[in-house]
């Protein structure tokens, strides 16, 4: 049974194939007319040395301060962005870092933004800068002219979720936290978080286990394991709420899962812990592995 699954998950990769590219196929595109290639790391890093013809994409611009929490920001203003980066329609869009901490977050919560609002063709730069540049010598400083693109933007209802779909659906379909050990178990603080512990019947999986040290993405075979084995999902179709501290994390989580595994029902619960653990009316569970 469990090669037949194993099978199934794998043929899912050509479904997803470029979620991840890889520094010989970005260069091989780097002439396409319709490449957009967006850099998101700091200002200083970015002006210091960057992809040639790069530009730099600030996460912030696509989240909006809602009470204690953020999220993604409404079509129109996701639309305005898009085309700001000159994205269209059948812009293909690459996103990459330079190895930071947070920034592979950042490639994967605006590569969900971009996705959730239409944009059809977007990967991560598989390694980021550190592999771009480990393979080749082209670099710059320059910050190039951008001329506004038409992307039309076009929601997708079923990507993000609220507070009130989470509590609908608590114990009915699978959630996963995918915040560290100690936020899980709720012996180490969220950090914007008032509360201790995680939402109840989610299982704990750290959207960094996905991920090796450089940036990569670990091999098929150790995902299929960690899917199958560890978190018991062998059903492409099943639905699967991702969450987070404040949807960073969650989106690493859903950009595994929706693009590079083919989870055809994976959702962010953007708000996460900064929404529901500072509500003290949700119900939140410590120290249990369920």
């Amino acid at each position: 049974m469990k090669s037949i699954i194993l099978l199934t998950l794998s043929s899912l990769y050509i479904y997803a194939a470029d979620a991840f590219i890889s520094p010989q196929d970005l260069h091989d595109k780097m002439k396409n007319d319709n490449l957009v290639i967006l850099d998101v790391t700091t200002k200083e890093a970015y002006e210091n040395e960057h992809i040639p013809g790069a530009v730099r994409a600030d996460v912030g611009q696509f989240r909006k301060k809602v009470l204690m929490h953020q999220e993604i920001r409404s079509e129109a203003e996701i639309q305005n962005i898009a085309r700001s980066y000159g994205i269209n329609n059948d812009s293909e869009v690459v996103l990459y870092g330079h190895g930071k901490a947070k920034e592979l977050m950042k490639s994967t919560y605006i590569a969900l933004s971009l996705l959730a609002h239409g944009v059809k063709n977007v990967s991560i730069l598989n390694g980021g800068f550190t592999a771009w540049s480990g393979e080749y010598i082209d670099s710059s400083d320059e910050t190039p002219q951008v001329k506004d693109g038409n992307f039309v933007a076009k929601s997708d209802a079923k990507t993000l979720v609220n507070m009130d779909y989470v509590k609908e659906k608590l114990g009915k379909v699978k959630m996963l936290d995918s915040r560290g050990y100690g936020n899980y178990f709720g012996t180490v603080i969220s950090g914007g978080v008032e509360r201790l512990g995680h939402i109840p019947h989610a299982t704990n999986s750290y959207w960094q286990d996905k991920f090796n040290k450089d940036d990569t993405v670990k091999d098929d075979e150790f995902l299929e394991e960690m899917i199958i084995e560890g978190l018991g999902l062998n059903d492409l179709n099943q639905e699967v709420v991702l969450y987070c501290t404040g949807g960073l994390e969650g989106s690493a989580n859903w950009y595994i899962f929706s693009q590079h595994l083919g989870f055809k029902n994976a959702k962010l619960y953007d708000g996460s812990m900064r929404d529901w653990g500072n509500n003290n009316d949700t119900p939140l569970t410590k120290y249990k592995w369920e």
